[in-house]
């Protein structure tokens, strides 16, 4: 995925996807805030006090026109809200026999457990190109996991599993990205930040049987 020069790289093709729907949200907002401030001001000239007439002109209400604005930014709004929830729903049902990953929140860190067994803190890494299911929830307070490149966030919370899932291009393969806690949960909250590794296919297979190796060999 691109880069942007103001918001973070597309890690996904769901970050494209939020990406472009912010664009179109700037650009309405932009398009109207311009047209009322350019009405605004045309109006203040135009029906200003004058000589002439010192009251100002009398302006009467329009049924029709009241009607027409209300109904624009309505249909606006109807718009932007069944184009965005199409993707809340994406996010969080995954293709079929996906990878998953649990995601535990700590105060004050993540912890990651892969499907061979592996267990890690703050280290999460994933294969490029396979579709990856992080399955999220907390050992204590409500935490928020937050991948800034993937445009999604989810909270974790204790008793209860929340979900999304990515899928990473191979070009971003031996790319890091922080995982941030974006949820208050503490004093240590500021410290509380993962590290996402990209990874190729073969890569992450070995790494995750040669770190189980070593942690059985610690315990």
């Amino acid at each position: 995925m691109s880069s942007s020069s103001w918001l973070p790289a597309q890690l996904t093709s769901m970050a494209h996807n939020v990406d472009l729907l912010f664009y179109i949200m700037l650009g309405i907002i932009t398009f109207f805030f311009v047209l009322v401030e350019v009405l605004l001001i045309t109006f203040l000239i135009r029906y200003r006090r004058s000589a002439k007439n010192p009251v100002g002109a009398a302006v009467h209400g329009n049924n029709v026109l009241e009607t027409v604005w209300t109904l624009i930014p309505a249909l606006i709004l109807v718009f932007m809200g069944a184009y965005s929830v199409r993707y809340v729903y994406e996010a969080q049902n995954p293709p079929a026999k996906p990878l998953v990953i649990e995601v535990i929140g700590h105060e004050w860190f993540w912890e990651f457990k892969y499907p061979n067994g592996l267990d890690t803190h703050n280290d999460l890494r994933i294969p490029a190109g396979q579709n990856v299911l992080f399955d999220i929830h907390s050992a204590d307070v409500i935490h928020g996991f937050y991948i800034p490149e993937a445009r999604i966030q989810q909270d974790a919370l204790p008793g209860r599993i929340t979900q999304f899932w990515v899928n990473v291009d191979a070009k971003d393969v031996g790319k890091q990205f922080q995982v941030p806690c974006d949820q208050f949960c503490g004093t240590g909250h500021p410290i509380m930040v993962g590290q996402l590794t990209v990874m190729s296919p073969d890569d992450f297979n070995t790494w995750m049987q040669t770190e189980l190796q070593k942690q059985q060999a610690k315990s």
